[in-house]
């Protein structure tokens, strides 16, 4: 039996973010908020500047991929960052940004507990490894408020910053993200 797979259009409303599928009407406001080198630098794979035409390769990327689940975060119906579940190396890997000017707000945290949520519901009893470079504690902290427990450390690539950076990785699993979350 091969490893389930969520539904890549779902709608996840919390009390002020909605997530949601990306949409070309979301383009200009992923560029204004993810081309910020204090957001691109703790991103992995996201490279610096970021452009219009990268906004239109990760769209595409969103809809051709039937592994992965990409998500708009919105607030008041405009998109603020991302969240999204990728298979990568047969392993689930959990990642997100906001925008600056949405920071130190909750934000993460909300968007992250319904986004988890609803990708356990989809998975059932399943790992979701995450993590952080070293320099990022910020997102250490909403992972650990999630029931992610560290892992270890690696180095990781990060295509702004164009250098390999140490890592915590991070590990979920659905018992420790219910026993955060209730």
């Amino acid at each position: 039996m091969g490893r389930a797979t969520p539904r890549l259009d779902p709608r996840i409303e919390t009390e002020r973010l909605v997530l949601r599928p990306p949409d070309e009407t979301d383009l200009d406001c992923i560029v204004a908020e993810i081309n910020d080198f204090d957001v691109v630098r703790m991103l992995a794979r996201v490279p610096f500047p970021y452009s219009r035409g990268d906004a239109e390769e990760f769209l595409a990327w969103s809809r051709s991929s039937r592994e992965d689940l990409n998500l708009v975060v919105a607030r008041d119906d405009r998109a603020i960052g991302c969240m999204a579940l990728a298979d990568i190396n047969a392993t689930r890997e959990f990642g997100y940004w906001l925008g600056q000017p949405h920071w130190r707000q909750g934000l993460a945290s909300e968007a992250s507990r319904a986004f988890l949520a609803y990708c356990f519901a989809e998975l059932g009893d399943v790992a979701i490894r995450a993590g952080a470079y070293v320099d990022n504690p910020t997102s250490l902290r909403v992972q650990e408020k999630l029931g992610f427990e560290r892992a270890g450390l690696s180095h990781k690539h990060s295509l702004a910053r164009r250098a390999d950076v140490a890592h915590i990785d991070t590990v979920l699993t659905r018992a420790g993200f219910e026993e955060a979350t209730q």
